[in-house]
Order: C-alpha cells, then structure tokens, then sequence
C-alpha cells in the first residue's frame, strides 16, 4: 500500500449516505440535505435576484451585520 490512488468524486454511494446520515442526523431524520455551500454561494451571487433576495434575508436574520 505505498502508492493510494485519490479520486475527487462528486457522487455519493448509498453507504455514504447510510454513513452521513448516521453520523450527522440518525435514522429518526425524514431526510438529510447535503449541499455544496461554495456552490450555492456562487449561484446566489450570480443572480441579482437571488442576491438580493440572500442580502434581505440575511439583514433580518443579522440586523447588527447587514450591508
């Protein structure tokens, strides 16, 4: 075992999510979200709309950090 191989993958196996779900929510969850927060962050701010609607949604939940 001198050389392991690495392979950036972005789909997940049903024992991942078994394991996630485990690790993080358990099996008493209705479900588990799991996202790509770069990603997201990206699409909202590609979009005046969504950025907009991000920035409002942010003040109200932050008043003290808002733009």
């Amino acid at each position: 075992m001198n050389s392991l191989t690495y392979k950036d993958s972005q789909t997940l196996t049903s024992s991942d999510i078994e394991n996630l779900a485990l690790r993080f929510g358990g099996k008493r969850e209705d479900y588990i979200e799991i996202v790509n927060k770069q990603k997201n962050i990206q699409t909202i701010n590609k979009y005046a709309l969504l950025k907009e609607i991000n920035n409002e949604l942010n003040a109200a939940i932050n008043p003290c950090h808002s733009e």
